[in-house]
C-alpha cells in the first residue's frame, strides 16, 4: 500500500450535523424565544409609556411671542432650556400647559383637560415634562380629520409651542386634540366668545372664583409677583404669610404668565393639593383658597406650574 492511499485511509469522514442535532438547535432557539416574549410582553405598556431617551430629539423652532412661561425677561436666562431671550405672554394668547409625568399613561396630561379659548385668541402649549409631545387637533393618530385643524410638531421638554391659531374656528365650536407620541392624552378646546380686551384668557381658572388683582376683601393677601416664573426671582409676598384657621386668603396673579398655589412641598409630595390647590390663575386674576381645615402650624405650598416656586403660610 502506498504512502497516499494510507493516508487517505486514515481519514475519518467529517459529518458537518444530522437530523437530531438540527432538531436539537431548533427546540433551543424557539425555547429562548419562547422565554423572552413572556418576560416582554406583560411590561410592553409599560414600555411604551415611558419612551427611550432617543425621542428626545431637539428640533429647530422659531421663537414665539409667548415663550416666556418657563424663561421670563430673556437676558436673565435662568429657568427653562431653550435659551435665548423669550418674550412675555402677549394678550390674546391662552396657554395650555402640558404637564410632568404626562407620558404615564392615566396621569394627569394637559392643564386644562377642556380649555375655554375667546375667539380670535391663539393657543400655546406648555411643556413642562421631562419628555417631548405634540398637540395634534382629532382624536387619535386614526381620525380621518387628524392634524387638519391644528399640529404643533414635537414640543421638546421645557419649550413651549408656537402660537396656534384657530382659523375658520366658530363660536361654541369643540375641537379635540391629543398627542401623536402618546395618544392617550387628550384634550379639547371650546372656542367661547371673544374676551374683552383678550387678555391671555381661555384656560381654566381657580374653581374658587376670580377676581381683579386687588386687596382681598379685608382678609389675607398673597400677591404672585411679576417675573415669579424666572427661577430665583422674588415669587410669592409673602413667602411666609400669617393667617388663621378658617381665613379666606386671597391669591392674586401680578405675573403675566399663568401660576397656581398648591399646598405641599412639591409634586411628588404625597400630600400634594389635599389642603387647597388653586389650579390655574391667569394673568392678572385671584382666587380663593380657604383654611378652614388646616391645622396650628406651618402650611407649606408651591407653584404646580414653576415647582421651584414656593410660600408658606403660618397658621395662628
Amino acid at each position: 500500500m502506498s504512502s497516499d492511499e494510507s493516508h487517505q485511509h486514515d481519514k475519518e469522514p467529517i459529518i458537518l450535523t444530522s437530523p437530531r442535532r438540527l432538531g436539537k438547535g431548533l427546540a433551543v432557539v424557539v425555547v429562548t424565544m419562547a422565554v423572552g416574549a413572556a418576560i416582554l410582553i406583560p411590561f410592553f405598556n409599560a414600555m411604551y409609556s415611558h419612551p427611550p431617551p432617543v425621542t428626545q430629539i431637539r428640533t429647530q423652532k422659531p421663537a414665539t411671542a409667548q415663550q416666556g412661561g418657563q424663561q421670563q425677561g430673556g437676558a436673565t436666562g435662568g429657568a427653562g432650556g431653550g435659551g435665548g431671550a423669550a418674550a412675555p405672554a402677549q394678550p390674546g394668547t391662552t396657554t395650555i400647559a402640558i404637564l410632568q409625568g404626562s407620558a404615564v399613561q392615566g396621569s394627569p396630561d394637559y392643564d386644562p383637560d377642556e380649555a375655554q379659548v375667546p375667539m380670535g385668541n391663539k393657543v400655546v402649549w406648555d411643556n413642562q415634562d421631562t419628555v417631548p409631545h405634540t398637540a395634534t387637533s382629532g382624536t387619535g393618530p386614526q381620525d380621518a380629520d387628524n392634524a387638519k385643524a391644528f399640529d404643533t410638531s414635537i414640543i421638546n421638554p421645557g419649550e413651549q409651542s408656537p402660537a396656534v391659531e384657530l382659523k375658520g374656528a366658530s363660536q361654541g365650536q369643540s375641537i379635540p386634540y391629543h398627542c401623536m407620541i402618546h395618544p392617550f392624552m387628550t384634550g379639547q378646546i371650546t372656542v367661547a366668545a371673544a374676551a374683552a380686551g383678550g387678555g391671555g384668557g381661555g384656560a381654566s381658572n381657580a374653581t374658587t372664583g376670580t377676581a381683579t388683582p386687588a386687596a382681598g376683601g379685608g382678609g389675607p393677601t398673597i400677591n404672585i409677583l411679576e417675573g415669579a416664573s424666572v427661577q430665583g426671582s422674588p415669587d410669592y409676598d409673602p413667602d411666609n404669610l400669617t393667617a388663621k384657621k378658617g381665613d379666606q386668603v386671597t391669591v392674586v396673579n401680578q405675573d403675566t404668565v399663568p401660576h397656581t398655589a398648591t399646598a405641599g412641598t412639591g409634586p411628588q409630595d404625597p400630600n400634594s393639593a389635599k389642603l387647597f390647590d388653586t389650579s390655574l390663575i391667569n394673568p392678572g386674576e385671584s382666587a380663593t383658597i380657604s383654611l378652614a381645615q388646616a391645622n396650628p402650624g406651618e402650611v407649606d405650598f408651591y407653584c404646580m406650574v414653576h415647582p421651584y416656586m414656593t410660600g408658606k403660610i403660618t397658621v395662628g
